[in-house]
């Protein structure tokens, strides 16, 4: 997994990650299936980190 430096630089800044990760989370607790495999149980944070972290999830701004 990435730092979460890295990350943060993956999106443009620490707010952006914020939302995408807490939106993902959101999801995964709702019943999402998880886009990356793991050996063992984790957390719904560490999964959408993984996910990000492995390119499977993504985001757009919209304007309204």
């Amino acid at each position: 997994m990435l730092s979460i430096d890295e990350l943060v630089e993956m999106v443009g800044n620490v707010y952006i990650l914020a939302n995408v990760v807490a939106k993902r989370i959101r999801q995964l607790n709702d019943g999402a299936v998880p886009l990356v495999e793991l050996k063992e149980a984790h957390s719904p944070l560490f999964v959408a980190l993984e996910e990000l972290s492995a390119g499977k999830i993504s985001f757009e701004f919209v304007e309204e």
